[in-house]
């Protein structure tokens, strides 16, 4: 177990794995929607909806099987410091204590 490797978070952690997902939608500059050949369009805007309710600034690309350009993500020179630092959780684990990686604190270890 997670305790057994020294690898837990405080007892006032009550955070999930939705939490973390939440997160890295709320900072991604670029998010991607894949399997879009498997849903109608209808269902595709709502999805858009959601993602920009949740971050507005994100470049949406919509792929079937996981197929895009790398250019579509590698070389974007979307992220912005000024916009990563007025995240709300911008440096707070780093200024409070050591960073646990996810992996580890969500026990994750695969989808």
């Amino acid at each position: 177990t997670l305790v057994d490797r020294g690898w837990q978070v405080g007892e006032g952690d009550t955070r999930t794995v939705s939490h973390l997902l939440c997160d890295q939608l709320e900072f991604a500059d670029v998010l991607l929607v894949n399997k879009c050949d498997l849903v109608t369009e209808k269902q595709l805007g709502e999805v858009n909806a959601f993602l920009r309710k949740v971050n507005s600034t994100a470049e949406v690309v919509r792929t079937e099987h996981s197929v895009l350009p790398p250019a579509a993500l590698l070389g974007t020179a979307r992220f912005s410091m000024r916009k990563a630092e007025q995240h709300p959780h911008w440096l707070v684990e780093a200024r409070e204590h050591e960073h646990t990686p996810e992996t580890i604190e969500y026990g994750i270890s695969s989808f």
